[in-house]
């Protein structure tokens, strides 16, 4: 047994659909047929469920790329080889609206625990077949969704140090999260499909403004309309 999810090969299933928050692992759960809780440890609280007959697990990373590293690889070593991260960022572009949709085509790399893996110099770039499947299953449904580079970054309150985030909504990075780059180089270092699609809950350039609410109902609504998109995602590899 993997010592901080608390789950052992073989897993009910080698794709996983990964989320920050518990809450949001146990409404993904929610959706699926059948299912039920695998393990709870810490912030790594897992399910297991069925979509369109096929099995399904579900499992919460907490927040922050060093945390969900450990997660991530942990679910690696029991078997996963299809995985899609479903989280909330903010949005850097202008006319961001909070329960906008993202799918992130790459990562700038400012997370801590892939420096002490990889050089900075190598991309941060989520499984090129899974991203497509996402948008191709998004257009279907004529969900609107967003998709190129993002940026995730270990900083949420800024400290003494000026927020970079001018610099890269100039350098035209559409979103900020914290964990997508670790998934994607640890996948790519293991083989695995990894791709990821993030719900917006505001603007970091605009909170003054109040373009900020986590709690918001359209955020809530976005994650349903997602939930379904990924499950089938998963399905089809």
């Amino acid at each position: 047994m993997k010592p901080h999810i608390k789950l052992s090969s073989p897993l009910p299933s080698r794709r996983a659909i990964v989320c920050g928050a518990p809450e949001r692992a146990e409404v993904v759960a929610r959706k699926l047929k059948d299912s039920k809780p695998l393990g709870k440890n810490r912030e790594f609280h897992s399910y297991t469920g069925l979509h369109q007959g096929q099995p399904i697990l579900v499992i919460s990373h907490g927040v922050g790329a060093s945390g969900a590293m450990i997660c991530f690889q942990e679910l690696f070593d029991c078997g996963v080889n299809t995985i899609i991260r479903l989280g909330t960022a903010g949005g850097l572009y202008d006319e961001t609206q909070i329960g906008d949709i993202v799918v992130p085509t790459s990562a700038i790399r400012q997370d801590g625990v892939s420096r002490l893996m990889v050089p900075e110099c190598f991309p941060a770039v989520p499984d090129r077949e899974l991203t497509h499947s996402l948008l191709s299953l998004f257009a279907q449904s004529k969900v609107p969704v967003r998709s190129g580079m993002i940026l995730s970054s270990d900083l949420f309150y800024p400290g003494l140090l000026e927020s970079d985030l001018g610099f890269y909504k100039k350098a035209n990075a559409i979103a900020v999260e914290m964990e997508c780059s670790a998934l994607f180089v640890a996948a790519h270092l293991r083989q695995v499909r990894a791709a990821s699609v993030l719900v917006l809950d505001g603007n970091p350039l605009k909170w003054q403004e109040g373009q900020y609410d986590p709690t918001s109902d359209r955020i809530a609504q976005s994650v349903e309309k997602a939930i379904g998109i990924c499950l089938d995602a998963l399905v089809s590899f």
